[in-house]
């Protein structure tokens, strides 16, 4: 992997590869937690590409009772 292009295209994939398992997790944990999801927070969360965004709900869906909680812009809006 010496050239530029494949450097950056396996940094990229490496960083797909994070965001699909934190997706995988932080689904896991809502759905043995029983917070109901729709498919479209599913979606939301299995195509977020934000890694900080992604970081702050796994940390909330510890604590959130509903998915309003877990998708609000400040805690307890």
């Amino acid at each position: 992997m010496n050239s530029p292009f494949a450097r950056e295209h396996y940094g990229k994939g490496r960083e797909e590869g994070r965001l699909e398992g934190k997706a995988s997790v932080l689904l896991s944990i809502l759905t043995e937690r029983g917070i109901p999801l729709s498919n479209a927070d599913r979606e939301r969360i299995t195509t977020c590409t934000d890694p900080t965004l992604m970081d702050i709900w796994a940390r909330r869906c510890l604590t959130i009772s509903s998915t309003e909680e877990l998708f609000a812009e400040r805690p307890g809006a």
